[in-house]
């Protein structure tokens, strides 16, 4: 049950991120997401494994930065999850992440995720 609940909370973080940073054609950069509820379904699922496997590996290596950055750190581990999570579902995609504009969304949805992430282990622990 905790794995259902857990698949459903990483498909909602993906519609949250997907929605407050929508793709915008004019400028080329945004968050694409084309797809209806099974591609977010699917992202959940390959969230949820990157966090089983990945994350931990990468708190290890990183817990010297995460302790000399009080905590910021952190935000670069979600980042590389969430590169890894674009990297295994191509039709995930944070396009413009080569200009500054694309720099700074790509940022943008790093936080989101960041928060939406803490809030949600913090609501699926107890």
């Amino acid at each position: 049950m905790k794995i259902l609940v857990s698949v459903l909370v990483n498909a909602c973080i993906l519609f949250g991120i997907a929605y407050f940073l929508p793709y915008d054609t004019v400028s080329g950069t945004g968050v694409i997401a084309t797809g209806g509820w099974q591609l977010y379904m699917a992202g959940g699922i390959v969230l949820g494994l990157l966090n089983l496997l990945v994350r931990p590996i990468l708190n290890i290596i990183g817990f010297p930065f995460v302790i000399l950055t009080f905590g910021l750190f952190i935000l670069v581990i979600n980042g590389i999850i969430l590169l890894l999570l674009e990297k295994a579902i191509q039709a995930i995609g944070i396009d413009g992440t080569y200009d500054i504009k694309g720099a700074v969304i790509f940022v943008i949805a790093v936080a989101i995720f960041t928060l939406f992430n803490t809030i949600a282990n913090v609501l699926v622990k107890k």
